[in-house]
C-alpha cells in the first residue's frame, strides 16, 4: 500500500488514547494520512460500527488499523469489511446482506491476552434493540496483518487481564474438547491451556511482569489458532446470550460459565480433561478442574449469577438464541430441557 493519497482509519479503545499508545501508532503512520476514530465500547452495538463505517467512507479511507481489545478489534473488522460497499451493519449483522468480496486492508493489534480476534474471521456484535450477540462472519475477514506485541498489554488493570486471560484459557479447554477439533487444533489448545494456567495468576498480580504478559500473549494467540479451526463449546454458546442480556462483559461470563459447563461435560470429557491434566502436570480430570476452579476464584469471578440479575424469565430468551455453532460443537448436547437446568443450578 502506497502512502501517497492513500488515508489509513485508526481504531482504538479509550484507555488506549489515554496511555499514548495511538500517538506512537500514529508516529509510524507518519507517511499517511490519518484519521481516528476513538471509544469503541464493550460487546460493540450495531451503531457504533455504523459510525466507524460512516466515518470510513468520507474520508475515503484506503485501509484500518485497530490498536484494543477483543472489542475495539472486531467493531473495526467489520467496517474494514463494509467501508467499500454498501449498507449497514444491522444488514449484514441480521444476514440481509452478505459478505461478498474482501474489505478494505486491515491491521490488528490487541492490548489484552484474551479474544483472539486478531486472526479470526469473525466480528462478534450486539444488537441493542433486540439484545442479541451474535458474528458476522466470513473468510474474507480475516485480518491481513495481526501485530502481537506483549508490551501493548503490560499494566493492563488486573480485573481486564483476568478476564480476557480466562477467556483465552475457556476458548483453548472448549477447543481441545470441541466435536470439530482434530489433533493439530489439540496440540494448540492443550500448550495454550498450560501456558495460561501456568502465567495468568502472575500477570493479575503484576501488570508490568513482562515475561507474565509475553507468555499470555502467546498462550492467547495459541488459543485462537485452535478454535478458529475447531469451534468452541457450550461457555460461548450460553455466553453470548446471558452476558448481552444482562450486560456481563464477555470473558467474565465466559469465566462464570466456564467450571459449571466442565462439570456438565465430564461424562464425556474426562479423559480430554485427564489429558490436559497430565499436559499441565496434574493427575487427572480432578485435579485439572479443581485448578480452573481455584484460579477463577483467586481472580475474583463469582460462582454465582444471582448478583448479575439472572431470572427464570430470562431463561426463554437465552435458550432461544444460544443455538449458534458453538453449541453445536459442544461434547456433550444439551436439550433445551438441559439448558432450563442447568440455568436453575446458577440461580442457588
Amino acid at each position: 500500500m502506497s502512502a501517497q493519497g492513500s488515508a489509513v482509519l485508526l481504531v482504538t479503545g479509550r484507555s488506549v488514547r489515554l496511555s499514548g499508545k495511538s500517538v506512537d501508532i500514529c508516529q509510524l503512520l507518519s507517511g499517511f494520512k490519518t484519521v481516528e476514530f476513538c471509544g469503541v465500547p464493550s460487546e460493540p452495538p450495531l451503531p457504533s460500527v455504523d459510525e466507524i463505517v460512516n466515518l470510513g467512507r468520507r474520508e475515503k479511507v484506503t485501509a484500518v488499523v485497530a490498536i484494543g481489545g477483543g472489542s475495539v478489534i472486531d467493531a473495526a473488522k467489520a467496517a474494514a469489511m463494509m467501508i467499500p460497499g454498501e449498507g449497514t451493519c444491522r444488514e449484514y449483522f441480521h444476514g440481509f446482506r452478505k459478505v461478498g468480496s474482501k474489505g478494505l486492508f486491515f491491521a490488528a493489534l490487541p492490548t489484552t491476552a484474551g479474544s483472539g480476534a486478531e486472526i479470526t474471521s469473525n466480528a462478534v456484535l450486539t444488537d441493542p434493540d433486540t439484545k442479541i450477540k451474535k458474528s458476522i462472519r466470513s473468510p474474507l475477514m480475516v485480518p491481513d496483518v495481526a501485530i502481537v506485541d506483549p508490551v501493548l498489554t503490560l499494566n493492563a488493570p488486573p480485573g481486564l487481564t483476568a478476564a480476557s486471560g480466562l477467556d483465552a484459557l475457556t476458548q483453548a479447554i472448549e477447543s481441545f474438547t470441541s466435536a470439530d477439533a482434530n489433533p493439530a487444533t489439540r496440540a494448540l489448545a492443550a500448550q495454550a491451556v498450560k501456558i495460561i494456567l501456568d502465567n495468568l495468576g502472575r500477570a493479575y498480580d503484576n501488570g508490568g511482569d513482562m515475561d507474565a504478559r509475553t507468555e499470555m500473549a502467546k498462550g492467547s494467540l495459541l488459543s485462537a489458532m485452535a478454535f478458529s479451526q475447531s469451534g468452541l463449546g457450550a461457555v460461548h454458546g450460553l455466553a453470548h446470550p446471558i452476558g448481552a442480556h444482562l450486560g456481563i462483559p464477555h470473558g467474565v461470563i465466559c469465566a462464570m460459565l466456564l467450571v459449571p459447563v466442565l462439570e456438565w461435560n465430564v461424562p464425556v470429557s474426562e479423559e480430554d480433561y485427564k489429558h490436559l491434566a497430565i499436559e499441565c502436570g496434574m493427575k487427572d480430570a480432578t485435579a485439572f478442574m479443581d485448578a480452573v476452579k481455584v484460579l477463577c476464584s483467586r481472580l475474583g469471578i463469582s460462582s454465582s449469577l444471582v448478583p448479575c440479575g439472572l431470572k427464570k424469565e430470562h431463561f426463554p430468551f437465552i435458550i432461544r438464541n444460544c443455538r449458534s455453532r458453538s453449541m453445536e460443537c459442544n461434547p456433550r448436547k444439551m436439550s433445551d430441557a438441559d439448558i432450563e437446568n442447568f440455568l436453575w443450578k446458577l440461580t442457588c
